[in-house]
């Protein structure tokens, strides 16, 4: 009888233990916190609103004001004041329950500065007369942390084109790409085995900030929640340590992958010069594209100053007179380039 009360306990405990939400990834369990298991992901809310409507919920998401990096899809619920929130499952709109409910949390909803912050938000699911869910909030807060099973967030800045890209990856394995810039999101699934391998490949890096910043390079900014505790890192493209190459080269292919998949408008062949349109062939060619797989980022006229278009090879003499043309920036497999022209585009070049 001892022996079969035990063994109940046993279970009891065991069954209700805290479960790392990540598989073993050679041999390593990444730790998840426990407070995650209270917090219900906006996807689901917006997958079943008539289903949640009277239920008390809490969220962990990034304040996004009158929606401004364009993942709600719709407008308010119910006033014009009314500001959305975002996790990498989807985007809602909260209204304060009254005035106390937001009072620690002095945000403009004008300010995308704002939209890194992080809130933890408690109310209740309700549907606006259009049917819209929203969440009435009763109590909200600044949290440090990421959303609800995320385990690593980057922020990568900077290039040519002054990119402005968000990549989360959660514990099954789901991405979500944004481009803060132009407004544009995608989602996708990798495994989760892959997340928590390009996790324990930055852990080298914990609390650092590696490499040196260069005029148009990249700067990654990473968060990783490990259990309780959250770390950070910070790498730039630059001199790079050998080692930060493999860490990021997930991100960088998750990154890729989120270039090619994200909707971005085709290019208009018309609304470019011909040099252009012969900057985006020759690149085509070079990378072996299809120039529909190519973005044309930005283009300005310049006056090489003779005629290597700015792209002189060692030991070829150049006729030293000025040449017009074009500089022509484009973006093809989640980086940019550069490339030059003569003015009818019959010559190109990559400097």
């Amino acid at each position: 009888m001892r022996k079969a009360i035990l063994a109940g306990l046993l279970f009891v405990f065991t069954s209700c233990a805290p479960r790392p939400l990540v598989p073993p990834s050679n041999g390593t369990v990444i730790p998840t916190p426990t407070f995650w298991e209270s917090i219900t992901p906006i996807g689901e809310i917006l997958a079943d609103p008539s289903g949640y409507q009277g239920r008390e919920v809490t969220v962990l998401a990034y304040y996004r004001g009158w929606d401004l990096l364009g993942e709600a899809g719709v407008g308010p619920p119910l006033t014009r004041s009314d500001v959305a929130v975002a996790d990498p499952t989807g985007c809602i709109y909260i209204v304060p329950a009254g005035e106390g409910a937001m009072k620690d949390i002095p945000l403009r909803p004008f300010d995308r500065e704002a939209t890194e912050t992080l809130l933890r938000l408690h109310g209740q699911v309700r549907l606006s007369p259009r049917g819209q869910p929203y969440i009435l909030v009763t109590k909200g807060e600044v949290w440090n942390g990421l959303p609800a099973r995320v385990l690593l967030r980057v922020r990568r800045t900077g290039g040519i084109a002054g990119m402005d890209h968000e990549l989360m990856a959660m514990a099954d394995g789901t991405l979500y790409f944004l481009d803060r810039k132009n407004r544009l999101h995608v989602r996708w699934k990798t495994t989760p085995d892959a997340v928590a391998r390009a996790v324990e490949g930055l852990r080298p890096f914990r609390d650092q900030e590696v490499g040196t910043p260069v005029p148009d390079g990249f700067a990654y900014a990473v968060t990783v929640q490990e259990g309780e505790q959250i770390w950070k890192a910070i790498f730039q493209e630059g001199a790079l340590p050998a080692a930060a190459d493999p860490a990021l080269a997930p991100i960088r292919e998750w990154l890729r992958e989120a270039m090619e998949r994200a909707p971005y408008p085709p290019p208009t062949p018309t609304a470019h010069p011909d040099a252009v349109r012969a900057a985006v062939r020759f690149l085509a060619a070079q990378l072996d594209l299809p120039p529909e797989a190519i973005r044309v980022v930005a283009w300005e006229p310049v006056d090489w100053p003779d005629a290597a278009l700015g792209c002189p090879e060692p030991g070829t003499a150049y006729a030293p007179v000025i040449t017009p043309g074009y500089v022509v920036f484009l973006e093809a497999r989640g980086e940019t380039f550069r490339v030059h022209t003569d003015r009818t585009g019959e010559r190109a070049c990559r400097p």
